[in-house]
C-alpha cells in the first residue's frame, strides 16, 4: 500500500461524471410507456420504501404485461396494466437469467377477464401440463428464494396474509391453490405436474403419484433425494420432461421465476408453438419473468387467489377439501386397514426390483412390508443399494426409514440417514400406476428371480 501511495500520479486520474438517480429511473418511470403521473413521490420507512400515489403500473409492453393473447389481442389492448404492489431494486434470483423482484398485480376485472380466458385454454386443451415453483407453496408457510418483501407492507401499506411456518418443510400442508390442482385432475383438465418442489404438498392434497414429476427431487421418495443446483437430473424424470415439453399444449407455469433451469423448456417450447398449433404457456406470479414476452397469457396474481377464480369459473365438483387443524393426508389403502396391518401390502404387480411387471400370465406378486423393522432397500436412484430398515412413522403416517448412505463413492464411510417415505406411494403401489418404486424389501430366500439376483448384488455392490 505504502508503495501504491508513494507512486500515485494525479495525471492517471480520470474525470467522472456523478449521475443522480430516483426510485422512478430503477423502475424505469418516464419512458413512452409511463402510465405514472409526474408527481408521484416515495417515501423510506423502517420495512423500506412506499410510494405515497398508488397509481404506478407496470412499464412494460404490452404484450409483457398480458401476454400475446393469440385471437384477443383487441381485448387485451384494452386492459389496464398491472399495478406495482411492491418495489425492489434486488434480483428475484441473483446469478440467474432474471428480473427484479418488485411485485405487481392485476387489477380486479382484469385479473377475472385473465382466468376466463386461462378456464378457457383448459377446456381446449389436449394435454395440459402445470410447471410449479416455489410461489405455489409460499402460501403454506415454505419460503422460495425470489422472494424480497418478507412481511413487509406494500406499497399502499398492507401486509400479506401471514402463513403458518414450520421448523422443517416437511411439516407443511397443501394451500388452496394444491386442492384445485387435485380438482383439476380429477375432472380430466390436468395431466401432468412438473414439480420443482421437493414439499410433496400436491400428494397431501390427494394428487396421485403417477401424475406428478419431482423433476428436483422428493423429500418422500428415498430414491429421489434433493438434487444440488451443480447436480444431475434423473434420466427417466427428465425423459418424461421432455415428452411433456413435445407432446403437451398446454403449459401452467405457477409460482416460478422461470430463469434459466434447464426443466423451463417445458414452458418456452410450447409458448413458441403457439402462433401455429398450441395454445402455448400461461405464467402466473407477481413478479417478472424472463418468458412473459412469448406467454400467451400473463397473470400478475397469487397463486391461491387465481386457482380459486378458476374453480368457480370452472365449476369444478371434487376440489378436496382442507383437512381440520391436526388432521392429514392418508391415503384409502391405508383407512380401509386395520391397524399395522395397513402398512403390509401384497400382491403387487412389481417384480423384486420395484419395477412394473408387464403382461407375465401367472407373475410371482410382490409383497411390500413396511411395517416397523421390516428391511428395505433402495432399488434405483444416487442411492441404490442401499440398505436399511422401517424406524417408525412421522405424525402425518410416513414410514420413517434409516439408510446406510454412503459418504464416500468407494463405499468405504458410511453413515445413518433418516429418509421419509409418503403414504401416497403405498396408494400408487396399490393401484400399480407408477413403473417404479421407490423402495423394496430385501428378497426372501426363496426368489431367485433376475430381479432378485439384481437387488442382492447392488446391495452387496453397495
Amino acid at each position: 500500500m505504502l508503495e501504491a501511495i508513494k507512486t500515485f500520479s494525479r495525471g492517471r486520474l480520470q474525470t467522472t461524471v456523478t449521475e443522480e438517480k430516483t426510485i422512478k429511473d430503477f423502475l424505469e418511470l418516464g419512458t413512452e410507456n409511463d402510465e405514472a403521473p409526474d408527481d408521484a413521490s416515495w417515501t423510506k420507512t423502517e420495512a423500506g420504501w412506499k410510494m405515497v400515489t398508488d397509481d404506478v403500473y407496470l412499464s412494460a409492453p404490452i404484450h409483457e404485461c398480458h401476454g400475446q393473447c393469440y385471437g384477443f389481442e383487441k381485448e387485451r389492448d384494452a386492459w389496464i396494466k398491472p399495478k406495482l404492489t411492491f418495489f425492489s431494486a434486488a434480483e428475484a434470483r441473483p446469478g440467474y437469467n432474471t428480473r427484479s423482484a418488485s411485485e405487481y398485480h392485476d387489477v380486479d376485472a382484469v385479473l377475472l377477464e385473465k382466468v376466463r380466458h386461462l378456464a378457457r385454454m383448459i377446456k381446449s386443451s389436449k394435454k395440459t401440463v402445470v410447471y410449479a415453483g416455489a410461489g405455489l407453496s409460499t402460501a403454506a408457510g415454505i419460503s422460495d428464494y425470489a422472494t424480497s418483501r418478507r412481511g413487509q407492507p406494500d406499497i399502499e401499506g398492507q401486509h400479506e396474509a401471514k402463513a403458518k411456518t414450520y421448523r422443517s418443510p416437511m411439516c407443511a400442508q397443501p394451500t388452496l391453490s394444491h386442492r384445485v390442482l387435485v380438482g383439476l385432475q380429477r375432472a380430466g383438465y390436468l395431466q401432468r405436474i412438473i414439480q420443482q418442489n421437493h414439499d410433496g404438498l400436491p400428494q397431501k392434497a390427494g394428487m396421485p403419484q403417477h401424475v406428478v414429476n419431482e423433476i428436483h427431487g422428493a423429500l418422500h421418495s428415498p430414491d429421489n433425494p434433493v438434487v444440488p443446483m451443480s447436480g444431475s437430473l434423473r434420466e427417466d424424470l427428465f425423459a418424461d420432461l421432455l415428452d411433456c415439453e413435445i407432446t403437451s399444449d398446454l403449459t401452467i407455469a405457477v409460482g416460478t421465476s422461470l430463469c434459466g433451469m434447464n426443466a423451463d423448456r417445458v414452458v418456452s417450447t410450447p409458448a413458441a408453438k403457439a402462433p401455429r398449433r398450441a395454445i402455448g404457456s400461461v405464467v402466473i406470479g407477481l413478479q417478472r419473468t424472463a418468458l412473459d414476452e412469448i406467454a400467451t397469457l400473463r397473470i400478475f396474481a397469487t397463486c391461491d387467489e387465481t386457482f380459486a377464480l378458476l374453480a368457480e369459473l370452472l365449476a369444478l365438483d371434487d376440489v378436496p377439501a382442507a383437512n381440520p387443524e391436526g388432521t392429514f393426508f392418508s391415503p384409502p389403502v391405508l383407512q380401509n386397514a386395520k391397524e399395522k396391518k395397513q402398512y403390509l401390502l401384497s400382491g403387487l404387480r412389481y417384480d423384486s426390483m420395484g419395477s412394473a411387471l408387464g403382461r407375465e400370465i401367472n407373475p410371482r406378486l410382490l409383497k411390500l412390508d413396511l411395517r416397523p423393522g421390516a428391511k428395505l432397500v433402495i432399488p434405483t436412484g444416487v442411492y441404490k443399494g442401499a440398505s436399511g430398515y422401517v424406524d417408525g412413522y412421522d405424525r402425518e403416517g410416513n414410514p420413517r426409514c434409516l439408510f446406510r448412505i454412503n459418504l464416500k463413492k468407494d463405499g468405504s464411510v458410511k453413515a445413518p440417514r433418516t429418509l421419509v417415505l409418503g403414504t401416497w406411494w403405498l396408494q400408487a403401489a396399490y393401484d400399480g400406476l407408477v413403473t417404479q418404486l421407490p423402495v423394496v424389501n430385501f428378497p426372501d430366500a426363496d426368489r431367485n428371480s433376475p430381479a432378485s439376483r439384481k437387488l442382492r448384488a447392488l446391495v452387496d455392490a453397495y
